[in-house]
């Protein structure tokens, strides 16, 4: 595979080709990069464009960060949000971080972007405090373990040399992250060497606050080389005042009690041969003293730093693997997620053509039962007036038989018309063109004057017509026709299904909520369970009582759709064999 030059970004490829986090298709977890590194990339973002443009731009970047990586992710299971980037327990793919690395350099305008975030970013607050107990030699020999943690299997570092005040470390990417980069390996890794060093040299500041270390190119895999190798200066640090003044005096002690013991025992000696005599014991009792400090000392220092980093190690690895495995539920959630929005899509689609398809056909329906209804109405008017004048001897006497069947004929007629007026009423109602003329109607008028109208009818039957309501009730706000309309149609669906003998009552009881309850009972054959959810449906006949008493299925699907126009309720009871009672309510506000 060829290399392009570090002029050429990643970014040129449209989509990337590894999971930016989770697990592998084979089932690896990813975990090439720590969340603490896009993290410090994510802050820094927002701090540079927030200095310069405002708070509200500085989050804007962070929104405009993740709609950019979003849409170089196919798969929208593992879109990012600005909260999930800034979680430092997430662990990502390289080739995700450099991605988000390049968008940094973009949406800030700074090209510099990976070297000054790393300056002032990659040392977090913890690494600070734990790196305080050891000088800045130390924290660079154990470089190694310490980018571990940035980089789990993902880079490789190294350590050349180091004294107290330089150091010369090195940087290789693994294979499996080259295979990530393909062709634009060159310039990837240069992103990843300006972030890292610039870690590097900002130790001495921002551990021991003896300002930035200076850094010098040595190798880089940008240019070609198989390594990235830095050699870093920072000034010494210098040995603390109390342990000078210890030494200082434990060598003087040394020095005062060997030239007292020289001079007793050799007084022929004089002073000054006396004198350096006893700086040998001296400076071997100092030099002694502060191997034997330093090596202690060292020795406590890397016996806690061994402590800390285990400790923290751990810690670390647990709660990153716990991390690991909520990002695999999350992506395992939001595929599951993502396929049935595909589905509900879909079937809503379906749904929606279905309807609409239902909807055409509901009106061509209504249309034809418009026009049909005019149509065959036109003729039973005609029908049923020559019938009329026939029955009324206009053509000449009529024998016996002849009256018998055009009153015959004239109760079929108005049983028809009666069908027509159905089907127009509903009609009507459903394509929305009934306006309700509001008013104050008293409920109680209204049922004298629908009994009063069948009481012919009853009284054929022997059916008791009765009433119960309290002496004052207040009035409801409705249509008065179509108030009428619904207690008719009611009544008189009890009158069609009451034997003869039987009782017919209609109660209106106030209730709390600003409304009266209308009941209408009869004490007829009653409704089968399993139909009583169906009697309001167009169409739809009872199997209930004797083939002459039901209609079309027209009376009840009319009679709800005035109600809920109302903005009432209406519910059926009954009792197989005992009778139904049926229960509206309208509003008396």
């Amino acid at each position: 595979m060829e290399l392009l030059s570090k002029d050429h970004s990643i970014l040129e490829r449209p989509f990337m080709q590894f999971r930016p986090f989770g697990v592998t298709p084979d089932g690896r977890k990813i975990r090439d990069v720590s969340g603490i590194t896009i993290k410090a990339n994510v802050e820094y973002l927002e701090e540079v464009v927030g200095k310069k443009n405002g708070e509200a731009a500085g989050r804007q970047a962070i929104e405009r960060l993740c709609d950019s990586l979003n849409a170089r992710i196919s798969d929208p299971s593992y879109h990012v949000t600005p909260e999930f980037l800034q979680n430092i327990w997430h662990s990502y793919s390289y080739e995700f971080a450099v991605y988000l690395g390049e968008f940094c350099i973009l949406i800030s305008g700074n090209p510099n972007f990976q070297f000054e975030m790393g300056k002032h970013k990659f040392i977090s607050p913890v690494i600070q405090t734990l790196g305080r107990p050891f000088s800045v030699a130390q924290i660079f020999e154990l470089f190694p373990r310490f980018g571990e943690k940035f980089a789990k299997d993902s880079l490789r570092f190294s350590v050349r040399n180091v004294t107290n005040n330089s150091a010369v470390l090195g940087m290789t990417l693994t294979e499996h992250v080259a295979q990530q980069f393909g062709p634009y390996r060159n310039r990837c890794a240069y992103v990843i060497c300006q972030a890292s060093k610039a870690g590097l040299l900002a130790v001495p500041q921002q551990v021991h606050h003896l300002g930035f270390a200076t850094v010098r190119d040595l190798r880089c895999m940008a240019d070609g080389d198989e390594a990235c190798e830095w050699e870093f200066h920072w000034p010494a640090q210098p040995l603390s005042e109390t342990r000078g003044w210890v030494v200082t005096g434990t060598a003087a002690c040394a020095s005062i009690l060997t030239f007292v013991y020289v001079r007793s025992a050799h007084p022929e000696w004089s002073w000054l041969e006396a004198s350096l005599r006893t700086l040998i014991p001296g400076l071997v009792c100092w030099f002694l003293w502060h191997w034997y400090r330093l090596k202690k000392k060292v020795e406590e220092r890397d016996t806690l730093l061994k402590e800390q980093v285990d400790s923290g190690d751990a810690r670390h690895e647990e709660l990153r693997e716990a991390y690991l495995e909520q990002e695999r539920t999350v992506v395992e959630l939001r595929t599951l997620n993502a396929d049935l929005e595909n589905r509900i899509r879909e079937r809503t689609r379906s749904l929606a053509v279905a309807n609409e398809r239902l909807r055409e056909l509901d009106e061509r329906k209504s249309t034809f039962v418009s026009i049909a209804s005019h149509e065959i109405r036109t003729p039973l008017t005609s029908m049923k007036g020559f019938v009329e004048n026939m029955l009324s001897g206009v053509t000449g006497d009529l024998r016996e038989r002849q009256v018998l069947y055009l009153t015959r004929v004239k109760y079929n007629i108005d049983r028809l018309t009666r069908t027509l007026n159905d089907l127009l009423d509903l009609s009507r109602i459903e394509a929305g063109h009934v306006e309700l003329r509001l008013a104050d109607v008293s409920l109680a008028e209204v049922v004298a004057e629908v009994l009063d109208n069948v009481h012919p009818q009853a009284e054929t039957k022997s059916i008791v017509l009765e009433t119960i309501a309290p002496s004052q009730l207040a009035p409801v706000r409705g249509d008065r026709d179509k108030i009428l309309q619904i207690l008719t149609n009611l009544i008189h669906n009890a009158m069609k299904f009451t034997p003869a003998s039987g009782r017919i009552s209609v109660s209106l009881t106030p209730m709390e909520d600003s409304a009266i309850q209308v009941c209408v009972a009869d004490t007829g054959c009653g409704i089968a369970p399993e139909e009583v959810p169906r009697v309001f449906e167009r169409f739809y006949r009872s199997d209930s009582g004797t083939t002459d008493a039901r209609g079309a299925g027209l009376g009840l699907a009319i009679t709800k759709s005035l109600v809920d126009l109302h903005g009432g309720r209406i519910w059926v009871e009954s009792t197989v064999g005992s009778g139904s009672r049926f229960y509206l309510t309208l509003s008396t506000g």
